[in-house]
C-alpha cells in the first residue's frame, strides 16, 4: 500500500481517515514507517508527502493516538531546515521537537501527554553525551549548557502539569499498537544501522531506563501508563545528573539532590513513575553511566535511597483511590525489597546512623500495615489475630516467604528471580530477635545507638558478629524505646548501662514532631536537610538532633 496515493489532487476532498481504524489503520502506518526508514536510508530528506498526510490524520480526531503524533513530529523534523550537528543547532531542533509533540498532544489526557515526549528526550540525552566530544569555546559551552538546562528544566515542568491532568484507568491502560517497536526505530534510524535486533532500538531510544524495565516495551504489549512512568523517570534522572555538572561541593550536591528529588516526586504524584523508579533501584547499577562515572553512580544512588525510603508521600497511600489497586500491591512489594536493599547498602558502607533512620522510616510508614492487611484479604483472614514482628523490612520479607511456603501467593510471577534473590538473603542471616538478655536494662536505656569501632580494634571479633546478625532488633528496639516530652519534643537520658571493655558509644537524641504534615520525612544528621520546600512541609531539621559521646 503506497501512503502517498492518499494525497489528493488540488481541491480533491481529502480522504475520511476516521475509516482507518482496527488493522486497516495499522497496515497503514506500518507500511508508512517502512517507507519512512527506506528513504531515509537512502539520504532521501524531503518528506512533506508524509507530513501533509498524517496532519491531516491527526486533525481527524480528537485525541490522535500516540504512533500518530510521533510519526508527524518525526516527518516533520526531517524536514526542519535546522539540520547539522552543530550543538546550539540541535538545541534549537530539541526545542521545537519539544513544543510540536506538546502542541499535537494538546488534547490528550495528562499520561498520554507524558508519554508522547520520549522522542525529546532521546534527542536530548544524545546531545549531552555528545557535548564533551565537541571542541567549543569556554563562552559556547556556558551557553550550550544553560540552554540545556532550561530545556529540561521546562520539560520537567511541564510534566508536573500533565500530571495533575486528570487520567482515568481505562485512559491509563490503552495497548500500544504491535507497530510501537518498528515506531521507535523512525527516531534511531541515524545512531543505528538498521540491521539490530528492536531491543537494541528500545536501549538507544529510552538510554535512562534499564534492560529490564525495557523489557515490559518490547512485544507491543505495554501500555500507555507505563511508558509515561518510563518518560517521567528518564526525565528525572537526567535533570538530576546534569546537577553533578555545576560544579558544588559534594555536601552541597547532596542537600542539593535530595532537595529537588523529593520535591519533584512530591509534585509528580505519579505512582507508575514511583514504581519504575524503585524498581530500577532493585538493579546493581543505575542506568545512568552514560552521563556519570561509578562514583557518582553510587552517590547519586545514596540520595534515591534517602528521598524514596524516608519520606512518606501521601499520594502512595492505598486508601485514597487515586490509583489503581492492583499498582499499588505491586509498589508495595517493590518498596519492601527496595527498603532490604538499602539497609544492606548503607551497612555495607559503615553508615549505621543512616541505617537507623531506614529502619525508623519503615516501621512508621504504612507499608507493613498495608501488606499485611493485602496479604490477610487474600488468604481468606479478616484480622490476623497475632500480629508478626514485621518492623524491619527483613523481618517482614521472611514473614512473607514463609506464608508462600504454606500456599498463599504474594509475590507476582514478574519476581521469581528477585524473590530466590531474597530467599537467599534470608539464608544468610539469623532474623529471630533475641537481642537482649534478660538482665540488660531494656527499659532503662532509651537511646538511639550505634556502635563506633574507630580506635577499638581490640577483642572486637565476636561482639561485631553478634552486633551484625542482630542488627535489625537492635536498632528497632532502642529507635522504640525513646520517649518525647509534649514542649519541645526531648527527653533526659536515663543512667545507661556502661559498655564493657571501654567501648565508644555515641548516643543520639530525635528532636520529632506529631505534626499532622503532609508528607512526613525522617532524616538522619550528616549536615543537611532532607527538605523538599514549599512542596513538603515541616521537615524535621538537623537542629532537632544532638550527639554526645560517653
Amino acid at each position: 500500500m503506497d501512503v502517498v496515493a492518499f494525497e489528493p489532487a488540488n481541491g480533491a476532498k481529502s480522504p475520511d481517515f476516521g475509516l482507518l481504524i482496527g488493522g486497516n489503520y495499522q497496515i497503514m502506518l506500518k507500511e508508512s514507517i517502512d517507507r519512512f526508514l527506506a528513504e531515509c536510508r537512502k539520504g532521501i530528506s524531503d518528506f512533506s508527502g508524509f507530513g501533509s498526510i498524517f496532519f491531516r490524520l491527526l486533525q481527524a480526531r480528537v485525541d490522535p493516538p500516540l504512533e500518530v503524533i510521533w510519526f508527524y513530529c518525526a516527518v516533520s523534523s526531517r524536514s526542519s531546515n535546522l539540520t547539522g550537528d552543530d550543538p546550539l543547532n540541535r538545541v534549537l531542533m530539541a526545542k521545537d521537537l519539544f513544543q510540536l509533540l506538546a502542541a499535537c498532544s494538546a488534547s490528550c489526557n495528562g499520561l498520554k501527554s507524558i508519554a508522547i515526549l520520549a522522542p525529546v528526550l532521546f534527542e536530548l540525552h544524545r546531545l549531552v553525551v555528545d557535548l564533551p566530544e565537541k571542541k567549543l569555546s569556554l563562552k559556547t559551552e556556558k551557553k550550550l549548557k544553560r540552554e540545556i538546562e532550561c530545556l529540561i528544566e521546562g520539560i520537567v515542568s511541564y510534566i508536573s502539569i500533565c500530571c495533575c491532568k486528570d487520567s482515568s484507568e481505562e485512559e491509563a491502560s490503552v495497548v500500544l499498537l504491535p507497530c510501537f517497536a518498528d515506531l521507535v526505530r523512525v527516531w534511531t534510524v541515524d545512531p543505528l544501522d538498521g540491521n539490530q535486533e528492536i531491543r537494541e532500538d528500545l536501549r538507544v531510544f529510552f538510554p535512562l531506563i534499564s534492560d529490564e524495565i525495557c523489557l515490559g516495551l518490547e512485544g507491543g504489549g505495554g501500555v500507555v501508563s507505563y511508558l509515561a512512568g518510563v518518560i517521567i523517570t528518564e526525565a528525572f534522572l537526567l535533570r538530576l545528573c546534569l546537577k553533578f555538572r555545576v560544579g558544588l561541593s559534594r555536601s552541597e550536591l547532596r542537600k542539593e539532590l535530595r532537595t529537588w528529588a523529593v520535591g519533584s516526586i512530591t509534585g509528580f504524584r505519579n505512582c507508575y513513575f514511583f514504581e519504575t523508579l524503585v524498581r530500577m533501584l532493585l538493579e546493581p547499577t543505575l542506568p545512568v553511566t552514560s552521563l556519570l562515572g561509578s562514583e557518582d553512580e553510587v552517590f547519586l544512588r545514596e540520595v534515591l535511597y534517602d528521598a524514596v525510603i524516608l519520606v512518606d508521600y501521601s499520594f502512595l497511600n492505598s486508601d485514597s483511590g487515586i490509583h489503581p489497586r492492583a499498582i499499588m500491591k505491586s509498589l508495595a512489594v517493590t518498596m519492601l525489597v527496595v527498603a532490604h536493599e538499602a539497609l544492606q547498602f548503607v551497612r555495607a558502607n559503615g553508615d549505621q546512623t543512616k541505617a537507623i533512620s531506614y529502619i525508623n522510616a519503615f516501621s512508621e510508614s504504612r507499608l507493613p500495615s498495608q501488606l499485611i492487611k493485602w496479604v490477610s484479604s487474600q488468604i481468606g483472614m479478616e484480622e490476623i489475630t497475632s500480629r508478626p514482628n514485621v518492623s524491619t523490612p527483613q523481618a517482614l520479607i521472611k514473614w512473607l516467604l514463609s506464608l508462600e511456603e504454606q500456599g498463599a501467593r504474594v509475590f507476582d510471577p514478574n519476581f521469581s528471580k528477585l524473590r530466590a534473590k531474597l530467599v537467599l538473603d534470608m539464608s544468610k542471616v539469623d532474623y529471630e530477635h533475641t537481642v537482649f538478655r534478660p538482665d540488660s536494662k531494656k527499659a532503662g536505656d532509651n537511646i538511639l545507638f550505634y556502635i563506633d569501632n574507630k580506635g577499638e580494634e581490640e577483642d572486637k571479633g565476636e561482639r561485631d558478629q553478634a552486633m551484625i546478625e542482630s542488627m535489625d532488633a537492635a536498632l528497632l528496639a532502642a529507635a522504640h524505646t525513646m520517649e518525647f516530652t509534649e514542649n519541645d519534643g526531648r527527653r533526659k537520658r536515663k543512667e545507661g548501662r556502661r559498655a564493657e571493655r571501654g567501648a565508644r558509644v555515641k548516643f543520639t537524641k530525635y528532636h520529632l514532631q506529631d505534626n499532622s504534615v503532609r508528607e512526613k520525612i525522617l532524616t538522619y544528621s550528616d549536615d543537611d536537610d532532607l527538605n523538599s520546600g514549599s512542596a513538603v512541609e515541616n521537615p524535621l531539621s538537623d537542629e532537632d538532633m544532638e550527639e554526645m559521646e560517653q
